[in-house]
């Protein structure tokens, strides 16, 4: 018997269709919660592009070419944010990449369900950019921001061990934010992001510094009964923008002048762990970088430490230094 129902390519699905469709399919595959949180932004972003009336059969080469335009040159950013002033227009070109990379697999999935025949972002390439050294605190600038946190105030510890957590672990602050109490293990020294970028826990380990401010903090939030180790005022789990909200308002009690954000402690940690000798292996594992390209945007951190290294331990200077030691030897015969 024939089917009268209309399939979705002949009927047109929407972008709230898809993007009910594109999360049950993610969350089939058992990607984190941040993963899922990145395909709701693209789809919010979706819909402001190109409005909530356009069916996904109908977007276009052109049409994909003409969103990534949009957010480099007109998407106003936070643009629900009551506490963001400075709302700026259009994104980074990292930024920009990132989006594009998201748009690419949540059109997979359409052609995979047969709901579109091609990916109209699969010919757009990545945006190329002129790779520009990271930024960094300095040790100086890292105490300045900790000395105006008043500890005696619970949001400030809180936000005080956070940093440290950045720091120590490298972390990045959407992961901090998601560690339970039971993913810190307090006889191996060491932690495990459960809620990471690409999906794959990551174990990491942490000072016994690092130990003492959670069994504190834990101490301080044992009224809220609650897993997570960072709580809100009212006790649910810290979310990162709370936590950015917050720290915003520290950073400008400082006299700093460079642009401060979470990430940058992840830029800090990954700098002072090569210039005191850490291998850039090390460092990618710690980081959970999957592949050492990624990874080698800090090698140029190692420049001055590679100069050192190379003044003492350079094979001229040992043969030099042979040379030395072959000529004082026979003045010391003539004498």
């Amino acid at each position: 018997m024939a089917k009268n129902r209309m399939s979705p390519i002949s009927k047109g699905m929407t972008f709230k269709q898809g993007r009910e469709l594109v999360i049950r399919i993610k969350k089939l595959e058992g990607r984190s919660k941040m993963t899922l949180d990145g395909y709701n932004k693209i789809f919010n972003d979706f819909e402001r592009c190109f409005g909530v009336r356009k069916h996904i059969n109908n977007v276009t080469v052109d049409d994909a070419r003409n969103f990534i335009h949009w957010q480099l040159h007109e998407k106003t950013q936070f643009l629900k944010s009551r506490f963001r002033k400075d709302k700026k227009i259009g994104v980074s070109i990292p930024s920009a990449n990132s989006y594009l990379r998201s748009a690419k697999a949540a059109f997979e999935v359409f052609v995979k369900d047969e709901i579109i025949e091609s990916n109209p972002f699969r010919p757009l390439n990545k945006i190329k950019t002129q790779q520009r050294p990271v930024e960094t605190l300095t040790p100086n600038e890292i105490k300045e921001i900790l000395k105006v946190l008043d500890k005696t105030w619970y949001a400030d510890f809180r936000d005080y061990v956070v940093i440290h957590v950045m720091l120590d672990s490298f972390g990045r602050v959407n992961e901090i934010c998601n560690l339970k109490k039971t993913d810190v293990d307090y006889e191996r020294g060491a932690i495990t992001f459960q809620e990471t970028k690409n999906s794959k826990f990551r174990i990491v380990p942490v000072s016994n510094k690092m130990l003492r401010l959670f069994e504190q903090l834990n101490d301080e939030t044992k009224e809220f009964d609650s897993p997570y180790i960072f709580c809100s005022n009212r006790g649910d789990m810290l979310h990162p923008d709370t936590f950015r909200k917050h720290f915003r308002e520290v950073v400008a009690k400082t006299n700093l002048a460079k642009r401060v954000h979470p990430h940058i402690f992840r830029h800090t940690a990954s700098t002072l762990f090569l210039a005191e000798g850490g291998s850039i292996r090390a460092l990618q594992k710690i980081l959970g970088h999957s592949e050492i390209t990624t990874t080698m945007i800090y090698s140029h951190m190692m420049d001055s430490t590679i100069k050192e290294q190379h003044e003492r331990f350079s094979p001229l200077k040992a043969i030099e230094m042979s040379e030395q030691i072959k000529t004082r030897t026979k003045i010391g015969k003539l004498k």
